[in-house]
């Protein structure tokens, strides 16, 4: 027998979520795969003994909220994210490799990334730019070259350009060097710095669910268990992200924000 009826279905919640974290809102990296996600808030109660009516609860203290999962994925430049500066973080280059004839369309001046980057996010070597027919581009003159900020190099046409005329196919020769392996040191760094965490659920209807914690820092170090050859689990190394209160910060917003589409 029900004892009740559903009060609000949009409120009930489905399916896990994109786990991010960065030094800011405007810097979130995703973190990836990830297993038994959990946020939990915690805090100590204030207690003041009376004399004659016992114990009088007066308010709260220590004030956290955490926010944890099982990470599928091992990747080191996202734990030196995690990590808050505690480790040191370095790429070992690779052979250069050449590409030659790589074709572009370029519409009006919008930026066009080229296929292949530079392991470290630098602007890629020996750019060599052809229109359609095999005339030579001149850089800063026919076309410019930017980096993204996911370490990209781009190309874009100059409006006034006599060589490359709008949505023109163009030939584009470079060098780019791939990182051949990472490295993450640890050890004699004391101090983390704080992260925002932010974790949101995207129903089939593209409405948000998500939590944000503002100033975190992780809680625990690292464990990454190395599972049996046959086994069918990856390595899963768990994270446990404390948030505190941001006191500069407004009162009653120093923690975290949970913002919903879909229970509305």
């Amino acid at each position: 027998m029900a004892q009740t009826t559903v009060q609000n279905s949009n409120a009930i919640r489905f399916g896990s979520g994109k786990l991010e974290i960065g030094t800011s809102i405007g810097s979130l990296v995703n973190i990836g795969a990830i297993r038994n996600a959990v946020f939990k808030e915690e805090w100590e109660d204030v207690e003041v003994k009376s004399d004659n009516a016992g114990i009088v609860k007066v308010g709260i203290k220590e004030h956290v909220a955490y926010i944890e999962c099982d990470m599928m994925e091992v990747n080191l430049e996202n734990l030196n994210t995690i990590r808050g500066d505690l480790d040191s973080y370095a790429t070992v280059a690779g052979t250069p490799v050449s590409v030659t004839d790589e074709v572009h369309s370029l519409e009006g001046t919008d930026f066009t990334r080229l296929d292949y980057r530079n392991g470290d996010g630098t602007e890629v070597s020996s750019i060599v730019v052809t229109d359609a027919s095999d005339n030579p581009a001149v850089r800063n003159t026919d076309y410019v070259i930017a980096v993204d900020s996911e370490g990209y190099t781009c190309i874009a046409r100059i409006s006034d350009s006599t060589i490359i005329t709008d949505g023109e196919g163009i030939k584009v020769d470079y060098s780019y060097t791939p990182i051949s392996a990472a490295t993450l040191t640890s050890g004699g760094k004391t101090s983390i710095s704080d992260r925002v965490v932010r974790i949101t659920n995207t129903d089939e209807n593209d409405k948000n669910f998500r939590i944000t914690l503002y100033k975190a820092t992780v809680n625990e170090g690292q464990n990454i268990e190395f599972p049996a050859d046959d086994g069918d689990d990856p390595a899963m190394p768990h994270l446990k992200m404390k948030g505190i209160l941001d006191v500069s910060r407004t009162a009653g917003d120093q923690l975290y924000e949970i913002y919903d589409e879909q229970g509305v």
